[in-house]
């Protein structure tokens, strides 16, 4: 992945402008998404059963077309301020000042992969992303919003999209931005380089940090790994530090729970 760049020192407005002009000229239509207005008592249960807030988004309107009531109860926030016309904006505007650029080059890249990839179906691509932002107590969290397409047009091309919004502040490092795409048989992760304001190439993971993840998920300690991998504990826990790094996690914990949010392991 070659590094990209955007307009430095953007605002929020201005950010909302950007993202609008990479809107398709054509637009859903509307069936599709009353349709899924309809369909809100549904959202209702999976949001509440799942402590996640649930959002739909119009990729040709640039508009929120349903929030979930959970937001109020997990952030203090009122989800009408997020369908409000200027709700996309709004949105912008509680992202910590130092993730907007690096939110919106995950956000193109999230739509490039998809375009690019259209012999896969889109429904089957999940993007996440994780960055700060602020609470209705005017606090910043750590949150990871991940996006999957519900609906396409005629082309091909993302009309809808279902987004998942998680608290992941205690799993993942305070500071930490990035991107992960899921795909069917792949796992691309991207960080961000806040001085140089470009994304980092993918990051990869050997045979033995995909066996360890997947080890550290059944519950196996150290000792136990090393043996099964005939490889020394000190190995071991060379492997999991550097998981940790990868994936801008807290500890080996934060990395099992984050990677089964990816779908890097099942």
């Amino acid at each position: 992945m070659s590094k990209s760049s955007i307009p430095k020192g953007i605002s929020p407005a201005e950010m909302a402008g950007y993202w609008e002009a990479l809107k398709p000229g054509n637009n859903v239509d509307s069936r599709i998404e009353e349709t899924w207005k309809k369909k809100a008592v549904f959202l209702e249960e999976v949001s509440l059963q799942n402590n996640v807030v649930i959002f739909l988004y119009n990729c040709y309107t640039n508009r929120f077309v349903y929030m979930s009531d959970k937001l109020k109860v997990l952030s203090g926030l009122e989800p009408s301020s997020f369908t409000a016309e200027n709700g996309v904006e709004f949105s912008f505007s509680r992202v910590h000042p130092a993730h907007l650029e690096a939110g919106l080059q995950f956000n193109r890249l999230g739509i490039s992969y998809i375009a690019e990839n259209n012999t896969i179906d889109s429904r089957s691509i999940l993007v996440s992303i994780n960055f700060l932002y602020k609470n209705g107590q005017d606090e910043y969290i750590q949150v990871l919003q991940q996006g999957s397409v519900l609906e396409v047009d005629e082309n091909g091309r993302p009309a809808l999209i279902i987004n998942f919004i998680h608290n992941v502040g205690h799993i993942k490092k305070a500071d930490s931005i990035g991107c992960v795409i899921s795909a069917p048989g792949k796992v691309g992760v991207y960080n961000y380089d806040p001085e140089a304001k470009v994304l980092e190439p993918p990051v990869t993971f050997t045979d033995h940090e995909r066996k360890i993840i997947s080890m550290l998920a059944q519950g196996l300690d150290t000792k136990t790994i090393s043996q099964k991998l005939f490889i020394s504990p000190h190995t071991v826990d060379t492997h999991r530090r550097n998981l940790i790094k990868k994936l801008n996690c807290i500890d080996t914990t934060g990395v099992v729970a984050f990677a089964r949010l990816i779908n890097l392991i099942q």
